[in-house]
């Protein structure tokens, strides 16, 4: 079975380092590439048609908010797991990430003791919902780039006959 090509965006070099490594570590899942801010995400995107999008919220440039409007409005279907941190104005700021068509949320570790306890919490969060949400790991999944395939609208298949 193909791996889940997985983009990482967030402006934090420390950040995209502890999720690109929680990510590796899992042979299931390929990370295809970085980018700081969801403009540089609209170009990594188009160029290496990821599977699923990890997204922080604040970022320069662009951010988390903006690239999921723009992504959606360019017809991308493919996951996108906001990755933030979860204070109050961060709740409202995902609330808004989900309305403007992320898949889903995890909340980015805090207050974590060692790199290693911060990795482990990031794989517990992130990776069983990375599996859940990619469509190419179950029959009648979309192709890649996270555009859904065509078809016909109100065409159901005929029955043999």
């Amino acid at each position: 079975m193909a791996r889940i090509r997985v983009l990482v965006v967030d402006d934090s070099v420390v950040i995209r380092r502890l999720l690109t490594d929680s990510l590796r570590a899992d042979p299931a899942i390929e990370v295809v590439g970085i980018a700081a801010n969801g403009q540089l995400a609209q170009a990594k995107i188009a160029q290496l048609a990821p599977d699923l999008v990890t997204m922080d919220i604040e970022m320069p440039v662009m951010n988390g908010i903006e690239a999921v409007r723009a992504l959606r409005a360019a017809g991308h279907r493919m996951p996108v797991i906001m990755f933030s941190t979860l204070t109050e104005r961060g709740a409202a700021a995902t609330l808004d990430a989900l309305a403007a068509g992320a898949t889903d949320y995890v909340t980015k570790p805090s207050n974590v003791g060692s790199l290693t306890e911060a990795l482990a919490r990031v794989a517990a969060e992130l990776l069983p919902r990375i599996k859940a949400l990619v469509p190419h790991a179950r029959p009648g999944g979309t192709s890649p780039g996270g555009r859904s395939a065509p078809r016909a609208r109100g065409a159901a298949p005929r029955p043999a006959g």
